[in-house]
């Protein structure tokens, strides 16, 4: 078949990969001579001419394949391409250049398929640009030898590629072989252009995924905060389960301490009962009364020391477990929520210590000794 009798053509890279060049030689503009210069270009611009019979778009895009961009940025950038070149461009040509890798095509192969879909391999050729024979000669061996992005993008394209000397002209050879390499590729492709429709579709599919993702990062953020709180939760019940632990711990202890208390008074007033009560009591008042009153006297305030020392301690057990549940309320609870807390937590310590103080008045101990 003959020559085609339109190729719109879409030029795709990283900045000073030789786009603009390469767009030059093939529209056969002289303004090649500055191929080395690297250009920003901010959006698509499209480009024509007629090239061996055949008219010929070029769009030159901006680098869509910069880490930077944003997605909304790259979505305007990739309409805007697929406007200039509608209704759809014959073929992608991605430019890299013939040197040392800097990396730069890392990445590119998903980019590519996340702003034109995975069909669109199927209208894409590389384009290496070179700049003296050397490079052209050796092509194939820096296809083979170079990194592992550039052979896959290579591999993706089924193995279509062209090398591109953008500092001369030469007559025109190798443009004339580039156009019969891409007419070939358009005529092997059932759709022969990559079409708006098809751009539409692909796009309405990675909205729909984004979407998807968005909402499973939504359910999963929801999920998190539900287990946060079931967490809080337990915690908080944890602590006043403590609280109520401690405190029916310390008025258990209390009253075996009293229980205790009231035995050995028992124990001492029964020593002295019996047939030999009345002498008992005589020599009491007389000789030993005074040294055993002294002896109990110490016996009594040895035990009320001891009970005191037992609920300081409780008490800073308490105090202790006070500050942490008052310490947890700031960071986790809401702020009514913790004063609503608070409060219930400040009247049970405040009914515990009144029960502990009235405890303390009623001891055996004190009673005793107030007798006395």
């Amino acid at each position: 078949s003959g020559p085609a009798a339109e190729l719109r053509l879409v030029l795709l890279g990283r900045t000073g990969c030789g786009k603009s060049a390469a767009g030059n030689s093939i529209l056969g503009r002289e303004e090649r001579s500055q191929a080395g210069a690297s250009t920003v270009r901010q959006q698509s611009e499209s480009r024509q001419g007629e090239v061996a019979g055949r008219q010929v778009t070029v769009v030159e895009t901006p680098d869509c394949f910069c880490p930077g961009l944003s997605l909304e940025e790259l979505r305007q950038n990739v309409e805007h391409c697929v406007r200039l070149s509608a209704p759809g461009p014959h073929a992608f040509l991605l430019v890299l250049p013939v040197k040392q890798s800097t990396g730069e095509e890392r990445g590119m192969l998903e980019k590519m398929e996340e702003m034109f879909g995975e069909r669109c391999w199927r209208n894409t050729m590389i384009l290496f640009t070179v700049t003296d024979e050397v490079q052209e000669k050796n092509i194939e061996e820096f296809i083979q030898s170079g990194n592992q992005e550039v052979q896959r993008l290579v591999e993706k394209c089924g193995n279509r590629f062209h090398c591109l000397n953008i500092k001369e002209s030469g007559d025109g050879s190798q443009i004339s072989e580039l156009l019969e390499k891409m007419e070939k590729m358009v005529e092997e492709n059932r759709e022969k252009f990559y079409s708006s429709e098809i751009y539409l579709e692909t796009q309405s599919q990675i909205r729909a995924m984004e979407a998807k993702i968005l909402r499973e990062r939504e359910e999963k953020r929801e999920r998190e905060e539900r287990e946060e709180l079931k967490i809080e939760r337990q915690q908080r019940n944890e602590v006043q389960s403590e609280l109520e632990r401690l405190k029916e711990e310390n008025e258990k202890e209390k009253r075996e301490m009293e229980e205790r208390h009231r035995q050995e008074m028992e124990e001492i007033r029964e020593t002295y009962e019996g047939e030999a009560r009345m002498e008992a009591e005589r020599n009491l008042r007389k000789i030993i009364l005074p040294e055993l009153q002294q002896r109990l006297w110490e016996i009594m305030m040895k035990k009320q020391k001891d009970l005191d020392c037992r609920m300081d301690e409780k008490e800073r057990e308490i105090e202790t477990l006070k500050q942490r549940l008052r310490q947890e309320d700031r960071e986790r609870i809401p702020a009514a929520a913790g004063d609503t807390h608070q409060e219930d937590t400040s009247g049970l310590f405040s009914m515990l210590t009144l029960q502990l103080f009235w405890g303390s008045l009623s001891d055996p101990v004190i009673n005793t000794q107030s007798d006395q």
